[in-house]
Protein backbone atom coordinates (compact mmCIF):
# COMPACT_ATOMS: atom_id res chain seq x y z
CA UNK A 1 0.00 0.00 0.00
CA UNK A 2 2.82 2.43 0.49
CA UNK A 3 4.64 2.33 -2.63
CA UNK A 4 0.73 3.23 -4.06
CA UNK A 5 0.81 6.05 -1.89
CA UNK A 6 3.88 7.56 -3.17
CA UNK A 7 2.62 6.94 -6.96
CA UNK A 8 -0.28 8.85 -6.06
CA UNK A 9 1.78 12.09 -4.10
CA UNK A 10 4.15 11.89 -7.54
CA UNK A 11 1.92 12.54 -9.58
CA UNK A 12 -0.52 15.08 -7.55
CA UNK A 13 3.01 16.82 -7.46
CA UNK A 14 3.65 16.69 -11.62
CA UNK A 15 0.46 17.92 -12.05
CA UNK A 16 0.28 20.80 -9.27
CA UNK A 17 3.60 21.71 -10.80
CA UNK A 18 2.41 21.33 -14.51
CA UNK A 19 -0.78 23.60 -13.85
CA UNK A 20 1.08 26.61 -12.04
CA UNK A 21 3.93 26.03 -14.92
CA UNK A 22 1.00 27.01 -17.74
CA UNK A 23 -0.54 29.43 -15.15
CA UNK A 24 2.32 31.57 -15.45
CA UNK A 25 3.05 31.16 -19.17
CA UNK A 26 -0.34 32.55 -19.98
CA UNK A 27 -0.40 35.23 -17.94
CA UNK A 28 2.80 36.37 -19.34
CA UNK A 29 1.78 35.54 -22.88
CA UNK A 30 -1.92 37.45 -22.70
CA UNK A 31 -1.53 40.89 -24.47
CA UNK A 32 -2.13 43.10 -21.45
CA UNK A 33 0.65 41.38 -19.59
CA UNK A 34 3.25 42.51 -22.29
CA UNK A 35 1.77 45.81 -22.13
CA UNK A 36 2.30 46.12 -18.78
CA UNK A 37 5.43 44.80 -18.11
CA UNK A 38 6.63 46.85 -20.98
CA UNK A 39 5.21 49.85 -19.16
CA UNK A 40 7.22 48.45 -16.00
CA UNK A 41 10.54 48.73 -17.52
CA UNK A 42 11.84 51.92 -15.33
CA UNK A 43 15.58 50.92 -14.33
CA UNK A 44 16.75 51.31 -18.06
CA UNK A 45 18.07 54.67 -18.97
CA UNK A 46 15.94 55.13 -22.37
CA UNK A 47 13.92 52.91 -24.27
CA UNK A 48 15.28 54.55 -27.02
CA UNK A 49 17.89 53.89 -29.99
CA UNK A 50 18.75 56.37 -32.20
CA UNK A 51 20.40 55.64 -35.31
CA UNK A 52 22.25 58.51 -37.94
CA UNK A 53 21.67 57.85 -41.66
CA UNK A 54 22.02 60.05 -44.45
CA UNK A 55 18.92 60.93 -44.74
CA UNK A 56 18.55 61.90 -41.09
CA UNK A 57 17.89 59.99 -37.30
CA UNK A 58 16.05 56.79 -37.26
CA UNK A 59 14.49 57.04 -33.68
CA UNK A 60 13.35 52.84 -32.25
CA UNK A 61 11.64 51.95 -29.16
CA UNK A 62 13.13 48.60 -28.31
CA UNK A 63 10.76 47.92 -25.17
CA UNK A 64 7.58 49.05 -26.63
CA UNK A 65 9.09 47.83 -30.66
CA UNK A 66 7.97 50.73 -32.94
CA UNK A 67 10.60 53.29 -34.57
CA UNK A 68 9.92 56.68 -36.65
CA UNK A 69 12.55 58.44 -38.76
CA UNK A 70 13.41 62.46 -37.86
CA UNK A 71 13.74 64.62 -41.24
CA UNK A 72 17.75 65.47 -42.41
CA UNK A 73 18.92 68.79 -39.03
CA UNK A 74 16.95 67.26 -36.40
CA UNK A 75 18.67 66.12 -33.40
CA UNK A 76 17.44 64.30 -30.02
CA UNK A 77 17.70 65.26 -26.35
CA UNK A 78 16.03 63.28 -23.35
CA UNK A 79 16.25 59.55 -22.17
CA UNK A 80 12.36 59.14 -21.38
CA UNK A 81 10.79 62.05 -22.01
CA UNK A 82 12.37 62.31 -25.81
CA UNK A 83 12.25 65.98 -27.76
CA UNK A 84 13.58 67.02 -30.94
CA UNK A 85 14.50 70.41 -32.62
CA UNK A 86 16.22 72.02 -35.10
CA UNK A 87 19.20 73.70 -34.63
CA UNK A 88 22.14 74.28 -32.21
CA UNK A 89 21.10 73.15 -28.69
CA UNK A 90 21.05 76.94 -27.62
CA UNK A 91 18.85 77.65 -30.06
CA UNK A 92 16.06 75.02 -30.51
CA UNK A 93 13.50 75.14 -33.32
CA UNK A 94 10.54 73.45 -34.21
CA UNK A 95 11.09 71.43 -30.90
CA UNK A 96 8.97 68.50 -30.93
CA UNK A 97 7.91 66.10 -28.00
CA UNK A 98 7.41 62.66 -28.26
CA UNK A 99 5.25 60.09 -25.80
CA UNK A 100 3.10 56.89 -25.62
CA UNK A 101 -0.26 57.82 -25.02
CA UNK A 102 -1.35 54.66 -22.37
CA UNK A 103 -4.23 52.45 -23.98
CA UNK A 104 -4.02 49.07 -22.01
CA UNK A 105 -3.93 47.62 -25.15
CA UNK A 106 -1.94 46.99 -28.18
CA UNK A 107 0.32 49.57 -29.40
CA UNK A 108 -1.50 51.73 -32.19
CA UNK A 109 0.16 54.65 -34.46
CA UNK A 110 -2.50 56.92 -32.88
CA UNK A 111 -1.34 56.43 -28.90
CA UNK A 112 2.25 57.71 -30.55
CA UNK A 113 2.03 61.65 -29.45
CA UNK A 114 3.90 64.00 -31.44
CA UNK A 115 3.19 67.42 -30.39
CA UNK A 116 5.07 70.99 -31.23
CA UNK A 117 6.64 72.55 -27.84
CA UNK A 118 5.46 76.04 -29.23
CA UNK A 119 2.59 75.84 -31.54
CA UNK A 120 2.52 79.17 -32.44
CA UNK A 121 6.15 78.40 -34.26
CA UNK A 122 4.84 78.65 -37.96
CA UNK A 123 6.41 76.48 -40.48
CA UNK A 124 7.08 72.79 -38.13
CA UNK A 125 3.54 71.41 -38.96
CA UNK A 126 5.14 70.00 -42.27
CA UNK A 127 7.71 68.11 -39.96
CA UNK A 128 4.97 66.42 -37.46
CA UNK A 129 3.57 65.12 -40.80
CA UNK A 130 6.62 63.81 -42.25
CA UNK A 131 7.44 61.96 -38.32
CA UNK A 132 4.14 60.49 -37.92
CA UNK A 133 3.73 58.99 -41.77
CA UNK A 134 7.12 56.98 -40.90
CA UNK A 135 5.95 55.26 -37.92
CA UNK A 136 7.10 51.78 -38.14
CA UNK A 137 5.57 49.23 -35.39
CA UNK A 138 7.17 45.96 -35.18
Amino acid sequence: MSGSNYFLKITVLFLATGAGIFAIWYALIREDSAVWLTSQVVHQASPYAVTETDDGLIIGNVVAGYEFSLPRGFKSLGARNLTFYLGAAGEKTCEIRHYVKKSGGKLKAENLIFELVDKNENGCEKYLSVIKNSVLIN
